[in-house]
This record gives structure tokens, C-alpha cells and sequence, in this order.
């Protein structure tokens, strides 16, 4: 995987660009946007990491110029307290994920395997010849954290030559998000506290807190069920777990820039800005989400 790192702070940048070399990453750096530009043009990046305020082109104008090229790359904004609005705009012009300043060891590093897994099961998209009308599609998922990244990408084959070039990486983690919340909290039952504490611990503690849950009682024995459908109007996709549910009415809205930097619900916000409805249903543990399609 080859990754990019825009940022303007001297010292930041060269801490970003030697924990990702020290991570096995290939890595080109840049110290402002209009550098970062020529520079994911020539290195051709599958991840960037780029602050928002910066001299000479801002990183939002670097990321719209950025997706006039290429909507397959995973961009990643690093932002400070009190510019929430400006990350939400970098959201709304298909950044992927943000990152809070001072950005820390373990966010990088969880970043950088998690879409490592995402860019190592995408499919090539395949064409499609006329018009594929409607699909239906029910999965089964055992809790198998390891697998999901793979399982999304089947989904997405579902929906080739419907959901367009410039939202199907968006709606790709956003899946992913929501599958993994299934998992880890819906049917693994670990809340915001243990996770938190988990990964700001020793680099293995996550891993061992998941595998924990897996082997105990009743958690071992929950699955989550996917059910997709698509036809002329839209792609829908309900995903429910076993667990007990959570209360869904104290998410957090997206549309609201300042929420964007607390501490709970960031992955159902994010999964938010990439469909046109989310919908979370009973107590919390099923959750239906919908892209809309252009008409045929």
C-alpha cells in the first residue's frame, strides 16, 4: 500500500511519514496542498492522510481536485478542535475519515490496517451489460471480524453499473462501519469504554478483548444477518444482530459540524454522510440503510 501525508507542520509530517515507513508502508510526503497534488498524480497513492489548513491550496481544494481524478483512493483528514465545520465539508467532498490533532501512534496504525484490509479485498469492477433491474441477497455472518472487509466487497458486486464511480467507496465503508458495530458492540456486547480503553492500552489488548468475547457465553454463539435488495429506485441493506441494542435516539446528527468531533457514535455518523437514509429499528440491533439511484 502506498501512502501519501500532506502537512504543512514540519514535525508533524515527519512523524507521520516515519511511523508509516516503520509500518512497512511505501511513503511519499508533501508540505502543502498544491504539492500534494503533483505528488498523487506522480506517487499515485491508495492512501492519504492531509491536514486541512494549509498554505498556498488548503487540503479541501487539494481533495475536490483530487476526486476529479481518482475516486478510488482512501483519503484520510487530519483536523484541529474548533474547525469541525471544515471537516465536515471535507466529508461532504468525499474524504473518507478524519483524524483529531495531535494525532496519535494508534490512530494512524488502526488506519492503516483497516484500509489495508479494504484495498486488498476490492474487487476490480467488472462490467455490466444492460441493465440489471433487480437483486436479492441474504448472508449470514458468524462474528468474524477478519472476514468482513471481504464480505462487504461481495456486496458490493451486488450493485456494479447502479451506484455510481463517485459514491461507491463512500457506501463501501460505510458498510463496513456498520457490519463491524454489528459485531463488536451489537453482537460482542463491548461498549464505547472498554473499546476506547482497549486501544489506547497495549497494541494486542483489542485484539484480545475481541477474541475473549468470541469464546464466552451467549456472545460466542451470535450471528448478524445481512439482507440486500436492489431495484429501480434504490439499493437497501438491513443488517441485524443478536445483541441487546443500544439507545439509537442519542446518536448524535451528522449535519450538525460539532458533533463530528465527539467521542461516541463517530462511525454511525460517518456511515450517515454516505447514504441517503439510515434508519436504526426496534431496540436498536437492526439498522436499515438506503442509497438512492438515478432513474433508468
Amino acid at each position: 500500500m502506498k501512502v501519501l501525508i500532506v502537512e504543512d507542520d514540519e514535525a508533524s509530517r515527519q512523524f507521520m511519514t516515519t511511523l508509516v515507513r516503520d509500518e512497512g508502508y511505501e511513503v511519499a510526503e508533501a508540505e502543502n496542498g498544491a504539492e500534494g497534488l503533483k505528488r498523487f498524480e506522480s506517487f499515485q497513492p491508495d492512501l492519504v492522510f492531509s491536514d486541512i489548513s494549509m498554505p498556498v491550496m488548503d487540503g479541501l481544494e487539494m481533495l475536490a481536485k483530487i476526486r476529479k481524478q481518482s475516486y478510488d483512493a482512501i483519503v484520510v483528514m487530519t483536523t484541529a478542535f474548533g474547525t469541525a465545520e471544515y471537516t465536515l465539508k471535507a466529508l461532504r467532498l468525499h474524504a473518507n475519515d478524519f483524524l483529531i490533532k495531535p494525532v496519535l501512534p494508534q490512530d494512524v496504525i488502526a488506519n492503516l490496517k483497516k484500509y489495508q484490509d479494504v484495498l486488498a479485498t476490492r474487487s476490480v469492477e467488472r462490467e455490466v451489460f444492460g441493465m440489471i433491474l433487480h437483486r436479492e441477497l441474504t448472508l449470514q455472518l458468524r462474528n468474524q471480524p477478519e472476514i468482513v472487509s471481504r464480505v462487504v466487497d461481495r456486496l458490493m458486486q451486488e450493485t456494479e453499473g447502479r451506484i455510481p464511480a463517485a459514491d461507491r467507496l463512500s457506501i463501501h465503508l460505510g458498510l463496513l462501519e456498520i457490519i463491524m458495530n454489528a459485531i463488536e458492540h451489537g453482537n460482542l456486547g463491548i461498549n464505547y469504554t472498554e473499546k476506547s480503553e482497549a486501544l489506547e492500552g497495549q497494541s494486542e489488548d483489542w485484539q484480545n478483548l475481541v477474541k475473549q468475547r468470541m469464546s464466552e457465553s451467549p456472545y460466542k454463539d451470535r450471528s448478524v444477518l445481512i439482507q440486500f435488495q436492489m431495484d429501480g429506485e434504490c439499493c437497501e441493506w438491513t443488517i441485524t444482530d443478536e445483541g441487546l441494542g443500544f439507545d439509537w435516539h442519542a446518536v448524535p446528527d451528522p449535519n450538525d459540524p460539532e458533533n463530528l468531533l465527539a467521542a461516541n457514535g463517530r462511525g454511525i455518523m460517518l456511515a450517515r454522510l454516505s447514504f441517503d437514509d439510515l434508519t436504526y429499528l426496534g431496540n436498536g440491533n437492526q439498522v436499515m440503510l438506503r442509497k438512492n439511484l438515478s432513474p433508468l
